[in-house]
């Protein structure tokens, strides 16, 4: 059975953001094997960006994630 192992950044524009720095971090993620799955924008009092990264999950990774998590 394939398992996935979810991940959300969320960066919020303030006077230190760069949409580099972002687009940098997001690519070390996928350089290490995170999927991005989702990617949203939302403009309101505060613009955000939420990025949602999955990473599949080997058989021998399995059991040692659900001792973290116990």
């Amino acid at each position: 059975m394939t398992r996935y192992e979810p991940k959300i950044l969320t960066f919020t524009p303030d006077k230190k953001f760069s949409y580099q720095d972002m687009e940098d971090t997001i690519a070390s993620y996928t350089l290490d094997g995170w999927q991005i799955v989702s990617m949203t924008h939302l403009q309101g009092m505060q613009a955000f960006y939420t990025v949602l990264l999955q990473r599949e999950i080997g058989e021998d990774q399995t059991p040692a994630m659900e001792e973290k998590r116990a």
